[in-house]
């Protein structure tokens, strides 16, 4: 069994376990799958917090990002997983996930209708985090209106005031 399989699964146990094997040098948690994603990254994806939290306990690289340009605090934001995104800013800060990623997480946050993310993340960084931009030069407006657009009404206009808000502010 490997580190990938045990997120996919969701057994803890075993992930310590292999975790375990890897400080010995017999496992590596640091495979990646099809889509360049570690277990890490995976956990994420998936919004495993205790898998996640195991990972990284054990070391697991907080930098990885997988072939799509994403890293753990983007696909923690693409899950809606709060708890998840405090623990890695526990141990990386937002600018610098933001630099490592193609999208940044506020970006995927506001794509998903995670308000609550949003919200967080301007806290973080009231001045730069209304003006971030994907790679595509798309921003956290255009981007929540791309998916979801029959739900976007009812959380368009609170992200929007959020984010007018934050820059008045400046």
């Amino acid at each position: 069994m490997s580190a990938l399989s045990c997120v996919s699964e969701n057994d803890v146990a075993a992930l310590r376990n292999i975790c375990s094997l890897e400080a010995n040098q017999q496992c590596n948690v640091e495979e990646v799958d099809k889509y360049g994603n570690t277990a890490l990254l995976k956990s994420c994806y998936l919004g495993r917090w205790e898998c996640a939290r195991t990972l990284l306990a054990f070391g697991a690289n907080i930098y990885a990002v997988n072939y799509f340009g994403q890293n753990a605090l983007t696909l923690a934001s693409y899950a809606g997983h709060l708890q998840l995104v405090l623990e890695l800013l526990r141990r990386r800060s937002y600018q610098d996930f933001n630099l490592s990623s193609l999208i940044p997480a506020v970006c995927v946050a506001a794509m998903r209708h995670h308000k609550t993310l949003v919200e967080y993340f301007i806290s973080l960084d009231p001045t730069e985090t209304p003006n971030l931009r994907t790679v595509h030069g798309l921003g956290i407006i255009d981007l929540g209106q791309m998916l979801k657009p029959e739900t976007f009404e009812s959380n368009a206009e609170s992200i929007y005031l959020l984010i007018m808000s934050s820059i008045k502010c400046m």
